[in-house]
């Protein structure tokens, strides 16, 4: 847990199609529920499972549950083009980009 109270761990699994998936905190073995609407950002909020994400932990009826979710890869980020479409990109020697 850092000195702001978040916790850092690694997304489980998370469904595009319903919204939700579950992350594993580094400092404990229950995994912690994640909706779609928890995720920072502008645009299509999605998690890729393996990834590094920083999130508060709110203690609610059903449970634990992620909240101000932000990735912490460094390697993959996504963005809104003035276009309207999101590109994928990698910050490496090579690009990617998915529209």
């Amino acid at each position: 847990m850092t000195d702001d109270g978040r916790t850092q761990g690694t997304v489980q699994w998370f469904s595009r199609v319903k919204g939700y998936g579950f992350i594993r905190p580094d400092e404990q073995e229950e995994d912690v529920f994640v909706h779609y609407s928890a995720i920072q950002g502008e645009g299509y909020r999605n998690l890729n499972e393996g990834q590094r994400v920083e999130f508060a932990v709110e203690d609610t009826p059903k449970g634990p549950q992620a909240v101000d979710v932000v990735g912490l890869d460094a390697e993959k980020s996504e963005y809104v083009e003035e276009s309207g479409l999101t590109d994928t990109f990698a910050e490496s020697d090579e690009a990617s980009f998915s529209l």
